[in-house]
């Protein structure tokens, strides 16, 4: 079963329980909400999965991050310490902008976040 009919099926659980006291309408009240949040929290996952940084944005910084670079390289003089700090901090902008795009989708990249607390929320709520 796919996220979506577990928290279908989990729904409808909670609207088909018949009541009697006030304790378990309080606890009925309280899974109710828990149940909302559980509904926001997915769909808000769901909107965050994907990149949210344009594609066109970042082509026009790399371009004009080129285009500085490149004004520098032009009017520098030709030594080792200039060619050297120029690529030393072209690659720490790479450093930066790889960082940026990979915290910008959570779920892939080299530093991503870890599954497993959702697979065992999703066999908890399987049983």
């Amino acid at each position: 079963m796919t996220s979506e009919q577990l928290l279908t099926a989990v729904g409808a659980a909670l609207r088909s329980i018949s009541l009697s006291d006030d304790q378990r309408v309080a606890m009925r009240t309280d899974a109710q909400q828990q149940y909302r949040k559980i509904l926001e929290l997915r769909w808000a996952l769901i909107e965050q999965a994907d990149g949210s940084i344009p594609l066109l944005l970042l082509v026009m910084v790399i371009c004009w991050l080129v285009l500085i670079f490149g004004s520098f390289g032009y009017g520098a003089p030709r030594n080792a310490t200039v060619i050297l700090s120029l690529l030393l901090a072209a690659a720490m902008i790479a450093a930066a902008l790889d960082l940026i795009l990979d915290l910008d989708a959570p779920f892939t990249g080299s530093i991503s976040i870890s599954s497993a607390p959702l697979q065992r929320a999703l066999a908890e709520i399987q049983r």
